[in-house]
């Protein structure tokens, strides 16, 4: 029987380190080392470009200038500037305290696009159910 190569014994040795240091871990360890995993691996919230310009349709009827009658809810989007400085906060700094409603197209979308992925539908309670 021939021996195995250096190379293969440096890896044969590497792996049972490895085993043996996750043996050490404890039970909330390894626990917390799955969730971990599972959030770098977890599906986020993707809106298509067709799917964003029916959102965009819906809520405004494509009007990047939309204001709601209260002036609450503006631009394309239809954000509170709540959301908006929230999500920009998280985001794109640079859009805090920016009007929705006077930010560009290209902006808007992308702000959209990010709070569709931190949340999905649920921030559009009607228009979201209607893509």
């Amino acid at each position: 029987m021939k021996s195995l190569s250096r190379r293969a014994r440096l890896v044969i040795i590497g792996l049972l380190g490895l085993a043996f240091l996750s043996l050490a871990c404890t039970p909330e360890q390894l626990a917390l080392s799955q969730q971990y995993a599972n959030y770098l691996n977890k599906d986020r919230h993707v809106i298509s470009d067709a799917s964003l310009a029916a959102l965009r349709q819906c809520e405004s009827g494509g009007n990047y200038a939309a204001v709601s009658p209260g002036g609450t809810y503006r631009g394309a989007y239809q954000f509170s500037q709540s959301t908006w400085n929230a999500v920009a906060s998280r985001h794109f700094s640079f859009l805090v305290g920016d009007d929705p409603a006077a930010t560009t197209p290209a902006r808007q979308d992308a702000m959209a696009r990010a709070l569709y992925s931190e949340a999905g539908r649920s921030p559009w309670p009607v228009c979201g159910q209607r893509i």
